[in-house]
């Protein structure tokens, strides 16, 4: 097969993945829209664009091959909201006028992909997920691993105080976020591992990351352009920080299993495959158990209330209400047709399950590698 026969028949499978995504986010998005032409061009500068007269949806093929197809389902999203001005508002004439906003609202679509086609591509280089806070909420990160890092004391006692302390400044935070309504911004992360299921020590840690990191979980898929195949993702909703310290959280136990597992797996003469298993959900649920206790404490000691800056006093379940309400309208703007699943019963040796709960509670977060630095979620020594 020649190589121009494959750009084709890629070509070919992208076209045909963009009308499913085009209907499914009609459907998710309750909006009567007849299907479009979809071309595959081959423009670096214009990533999108939409014509009326030949009702064509035109995506560039280097934009698919280069960033994740996030990002390309945002671009769609762009020039589905150009559609909707032409064909149901009647309004096309100012490209990127008040209906168009209306929109891209109606479309769940982040601001940063508003702008004109030939404005996108500053944008994309951030994966249009404004995964990096504003310099005050880089502080507030930086506060957080620092007492992270404060956790891999050899003493005990006091790593569980350093664990205490940062979870006690990431409430803190959240509640002072809710005095300016208008400076909190909402973003997501994909994690995605290029499988088609997800393990069940992947929807533990989701568990805990909801509970303790101030951000929202879904689990959802998302299409691989270059090999043609779709992946099981895990996303994480919140505001910028806590999306940054949750998506650090998440890579630092998945890690931090496969060492302890690395170290101890020895042990266990059962199938492999449900020792491991066993041994994570303990691990986690050892640890989920140990911050459960410390949030209980650190409730005791502040009484229920937490005053902020203005001398306002609030109770920890107004502020919870608050909190989940604005982080639940940005859910459902992005999850319009969101639905809870229950899964099954899992297989697990009750002996290895219960070695890994006591480990679990040992476990301490450590200040993880960023992007910068080449690496994510390994261990700085």
């Amino acid at each position: 097969m020649s190589r121009r026969q494959t750009s084709e028949q890629l070509a070919s499978l992208w076209a045909k993945q963009l009308h499913a995504e085009f209907d499914d986010i009609c459907w998710q998005y309750s909006i009567k829209l007849l299907p479009p032409v979809f071309e595959i061009s081959h423009s670096r500068k214009q990533v999108g664009g939409w014509q009326a007269e030949t009702r064509t949806i035109k995506i560039s093929s280097f934009l698919i091959r280069k960033y994740s197809w996030a990002v390309t389902i945002n671009v769609l999203k762009h020039e589905i909201a150009h559609q909707i001005c032409s064909e149901i508002y009647e309004s096309a004439k100012v490209a990127h006028g008040d209906d168009f906003k209306r929109a891209c609202t109606l479309l769940g679509l982040p601001e940063e992909y508003w702008r004109a086609g030939g404005d996108l591509s500053e944008n994309i280089d951030l994966e249009g997920m404004g995964l990096k806070p504003a310099s005050k909420g880089r502080r507030f990160v930086d506060r957080v691993e620092k007492l992270l890092a404060l956790a891999e004391s050899a003493n005990e006692h006091e790593a569980a105080l350093a664990m205490q302390k940062a979870n006690e400044l990431i409430e803190k935070y959240n509640i002072l976020q809710l005095e300016a309504p208008l400076e909190v911004r909402y973003t997501y992360a994909i994690i995605n591992k290029k499988k088609k299921r997800l393990e069940s020590y992947q929807r533990q840690i989701c568990k805990i990351l909801q509970e303790f990191f101030h951000v929202r979980i879904v689990t959802s898929y998302l299409y691989d352009p270059l090999i043609n195949q779709t992946h099981k993702t895990i996303e994480l909703l919140g505001s910028q920080e806590n999306v940054s310290i949750a998506e650090y959280g998440y890579y630092f136990l998945e890690n931090q299993l496969a060492a302890l597992w690395a170290d101890n797996k020895h042990k266990y003469r059962g199938r492999a495959r449900t020792e491991k298993n066993s041994y994570y959900l303990g691990l986690l649920n050892g640890f989920y158990n140990k911050l459960h206790v410390q949030k209980e404490m650190s409730k005791k000691a502040g009484r229920g209330k937490v005053s902020v800056d203005s001398g306002t006093q609030y109770s920890g379940y107004s502020l919870l209400v608050a909190d989940d309400r604005r982080l639940n309208d940005y859910v459902d703007r992005r999850f319009p047709r969101l639905r809870k699943q229950s899964r099954g019963g899992i297989k697990i040796y009750m002996s290895t399950y219960d070695e890994g709960l006591a480990a679990g509670k040992t476990i301490t977060l450590h200040k993880g590698v960023t992007k910068q630095q080449g690496n994510r979620g390994y261990l700085i020594p």
